[in-house]
């Protein structure tokens, strides 16, 4: 199996390269400390595994190396995330945007190497660490969402999105009393007082991901 890794933290990544060295199912551990260097040197033979940090320096963070290995790649290559960053929100992202596995960087190298052959194998993989927590999450996001109107929903997202009652009412073809009233309700039912504090819960929960920077 051939793994690319891509981290801009060289003894982070130097000592995961050593470790999966050692593993006999591995025959190659190609290191790359940012998604430019990676696209920059693409290999000959496409990995057959990429573990990718989310931030990183440069116009390619994680979440646009996955898009770009969609668009470069004619079979897309296993892509597991291997970041710091752990909430909810960016789980989601990184999943529906392409990636096969999700890993904290406290996990044990076990878990390293059971994730690596379950993606493998084309299965997902969480780290057990974060499924209670992504568990928990849709179920409170599937209770709220049961509990909003398809309107609700809308007004909702071009909250969250930035718009101005005035701009959703343009948007929605509905008075600027009624995306008041909307709006209320919205936060009503969400027990909440304030605007910014409806746009933080409802990325929290994921109920709003914003769109990727494509810059």
């Amino acid at each position: 199996m051939k793994i690319a890794l891509i981290d801009d933290h060289k003894l982070f990544s130097e000592s995961i390269r050593k470790l999966l060295k050692e593993q006999a199912f591995i025959s190659e551990v190609k290191v790359y400390s940012s998604g430019e260097d990676f696209f920059d040197n693409l290999p000959v033979r496409v990995p057959d595994v990429i573990i990718t940090d989310l931030l990183m320096p440069g116009t390619i963070n994680g979440m646009r190396l996955i898009e770009l290995c969609k668009e470069t790649f004619a079979v897309m290559p296993k892509i597991i995330v291997l970041s710091s960053i752990t909430d909810v929100q960016t789980i989601k992202q990184a999943i529906r945007n392409g990636a096969k596995g999700f890993l904290t960087k406290n996990i044990p190298v076990e878990e390293l190497y059971e994730a690596i052959n379950e993606v493998h194998d084309d299965k997902q993989y969480i780290a057990k660490g974060l499924r209670e927590t992504l568990i928990n999450a849709v179920f409170t996001e599937e209770q709220i969402i049961f509990h909003l109107s398809p309107r609700e929903k809308e007004v909702l997202h071009y909250v969250c999105s930035g718009l101005t009652i005035k701009e959703i009412a343009y948007n929605l073809k509905l008075s600027v009393h009624t995306v008041q009233y909307y709006h209320k309700t919205v936060l009503s039912k969400l027990k909440l007082k304030r605007t910014s504090d409806l746009i933080v819960f409802a990325m929290q929960h994921g109920l709003y991901i914003p769109d990727i920077d494509k810059k």
